[in-house]
């Protein structure tokens, strides 16, 4: 059995988990009780909310005309209470009700159960639990009452039976092929496997025909297939589409958990491994579970703040006990709260261990592109046949590249000059490239093209990057982008000060420069608060903003250790030094590391480093001291010191040395 069972605490027990995290923090803890340590923490969240009564989520407006009520909130504060009295062993009656009045709420009004952004969000929360506290439950059997059960089957048999077999097509175009978004695809077809899963056992489910004929029999076995081939695609060519996005990529994962803990043999290796493979794609381009690094999808606010209360700081707390101790169980997060899964010792020393990381380079792939004539996202709401984003499985269009020490991390999406439409929306979507600093408060530089709307941009932004050196410019194929603006956070930093036209700030140990080299900037007096062209308002993170004046002018920013650097003068010094030289549409820069770079401001051409163009198509697919696999081989290595973990996705095969 491969779910653990929770157990309640003691007082002292608390008391040893208090002094367990504070001993992480102080980073005292070898990685493997950090690894032990992970039950004490998933129990003490749920300890945390022992006896409350649920509180319900408001149920909110419909996003769009049209459309059902948006519920997620709703079906989240439901799935969070049942889930833990389920776990707990208590308010056992008021969790079913709560369950039941949920599944009634869709199952009243089908149309609910197939809008995208409600439903599908928790559905495999609620097979989980049947799993869990069902009728055969794998931890303690009748928690859940049948009523209960029955209700969850049939909610889901109306949006999984929707489900048709080519839909499972694991060839190697096909599974680049998804339906809305990435998250949302994993999601429905989390809920395709399980509800077959589940339903060829039970008596009234196992005999009814899908929409295309089939069985649940057939329907479990071709998602099993799908989730195997799927996993090792993303091992082979790029794990994420919606790169580092905080956000989409728990969202993403969170259906992997049931895969691992009720899956085969072999789906539930994959789904262990695909998962060590994502949180070693996290572990190692953060500090202190601040996430840095080139990403997309970080819509609104999100590019200039990271939560530290939910998404990856969640898990964060949950597998390193890095950060702050979450206040709640959250319904999003039930599976990783209640999975066997956890990552394994190398990825936490990964995580864990910034200053023994030393200093280093991220280079990886990622898909970006989509197959000519794809157009938007297509949901499959009700009926069968209709047309997924075709992503590109044979080039990505995407390198990602990320200079990190343990003091700051800058990184970016390097990508070529495309029009909007050549790109998935996933992939091109608020786009996100920046500076983070190992200090209190989060703090950042963001260099980033402004949305209109105050929420999203498409294909927004180029770049190239060398070590601790950046140049970036606005896209002329851009979609819904106003002005290129450089955000400096007030939080952590001090305030910039200008000299010669070029703005300085003194991070303590590492110091960072601003320079447009031509025409011109002003600081933005409202900083981030604004109303945009479309009249919606937005109050944003506290910080100093620079605004360019010439729509395509080019933004230098650079950033180097004091070790290097020497004095806050000396690196002035350093910076001022270098001089931009632009003639014919190319801005030529020797950047303080001493690197060539040339960028063709008429975006005619990819950038250049040192007399080389920018190579988009490098041999490995993840390339640090951490994180290697060569394109297109399935076979990943994980490593820190002396501990190494290999991944083969081909034999599905795990191989560790150095414990």
């Amino acid at each position: 059995m491969r779910i653990f069972r929770m157990f309640m605490l003691l007082p002292g027990i608390i008391l040893l988990c208090s002094l367990f995290s504070v001993h992480l923090q102080a980073k005292t803890v070898h990685p493997e009780k950090v690894v032990k340590g992970h039950r004490l923490r998933a129990s003490t969240i749920f300890n945390g909310d022992a006896d409350k009564p649920l509180v319900r989520a408001k149920k909110q407006p419909p996003i769009q005309k049209g459309r059902p009520s948006y519920t997620r909130a709703y079906s989240y504060s439901i799935m969070a209470f049942a889930a833990r009295c389920y776990q707990l062993n208590e308010q056992l009656e008021e969790a079913n009700a709560a369950m039941q009045e949920n599944c009634r709420y869709y199952l009243d009004v089908p149309a609910r159960i197939h809008d995208r952004d409600s439903f599908h969000w928790h559905g495999e929360i609620m097979l989980r639990l049947i799993e869990m506290f069902g009728s055969k439950g794998s931890i303690a059997r009748g928690r859940m009452t049948p009523e209960t059960e029955t209700l969850i089957m049939e909610a889901n048999w109306e949006y999984a039976s929707k489900a048709w077999l080519e839909k499972a097509a694991h060839d190697e175009k096909s599974i680049w092929h998804y339906y809305g978004s990435e998250n949302h695809h994993v999601m429905d077809f989390t809920i395709n496997w399980h509800y077959a899963k589940l339903a060829r056992e039970m008596p009234d489910f196992k005999d009814r025909k899908w929409i295309d004929g089939s069985t649940a029999e057939r329907q479990y076995k071709a998602w099993s297939e799908y989730f195997i081939a799927y996993a090792q695609s993303r091992a082979k060519k790029g794990i994420c589409a919606e790169m580092r996005s905080d956000g989409y990529n728990t969202t993403w994962i969170k259906g992997f958990y049931n895969f691992h803990d009720f899956g085969d043999e072999r789906v539930s290796k994959v789904a262990g491994m695909l998962l060590d493979l994502y949180f070693a794609y996290w572990a190692e381009e953060q500090v202190d579970g601040h996430m840095g690094g080139g990403s997309s999808r970080l819509k609104g606010n999100n590019a200039f703040v990271m939560s530290r209360k939910g998404k990856n700081a969640y898990l964060a707390w949950l597998y390193f006990g890095m950060g702050e101790q979450p206040d709640s169980v959250h319904g999003h997060d039930v599976a990783a709260l209640t999975s066997s899964y956890h990552p394994p010792a190398v990825i936490a020393d990964i995580a864990l261990d910034a200053s023994g990381r030393g200093t280093y380079e991220i280079t990886q792939r990622a898909q970006g592109l989509v197959v000519k004539g794809t157009r938007g996202h297509t949901f499959p709401v009700a009926t069968a046949n209709k047309p997924p984003t075709k992503q590109r499985h044979d080039y990505g269009g995407i390198v990602r590249y990320s200079y990190c020490t343990p003091d700051f991390i800058m990184g970016t999406p390097m990508v070529e000059p495309r029009d909007n439409l050549e790109w998935a929306g996933i992939s091109a979507q608020s786009r996100t490239q920046s500076v983070i600093f190992a200090r209190d408060g989060d703090p950042r530089i963001v260099p980033i093209v402004r949305p209109k709307d105050n929420q999203v941009t498409f294909n927004s932004f180029w770049s190239v990057q060398s070590k601790g050196s950046l140049i970036s410019q606005k896209l002329r194929g851009h979609k819904g982008g106003a002005e290129m603006i450089v955000f400096i956070s007030k939080l952590g930093l001090p305030e910039p000060i200008e000299k010669d036209g070029i703005v300085f700030v003194d991070a303590g140990n590492s110091y960072a420069s601003i320079r447009v080299p031509f025409g011109g900037w002003m600081w933005r007096e409202e900083g981030l608060d604004y109303t945009s062209e479309t009249g919606s308002q937005r109050k944003g993170a506290p910080g100093k903003v620079m605004q360019l004046k010439k729509e395509y002018a080019p933004v230098i920013v650079e950033v180097m250790h004091k070790t290097q650097a020497g004095s806050f003068e000396d690196f002035q010094g350093r910076v001022l030094a270098c001089k931009p030289m632009i003639r014919d549409n190319q801005l030529s820069y020797q950047s303080i590391y001493g690197d060539s770079l040339v960028f063709h401001l008429d975006q005619s051409k990819m950038p250049s480093i040192n007399g080389k163009p920018l190579n988009m198509e490098p041999e490995l697919v993840f390339d640090s001291p951490f994180l290697s696999a060569d394109y297109d081989s399935g076979v990943v290595t994980i490593r820190k010191g002396q501990r190494k973990r290999v991944l083969d996705f081909n034999k599905l095969e795990v191989v560790e040395s150095g414990l």
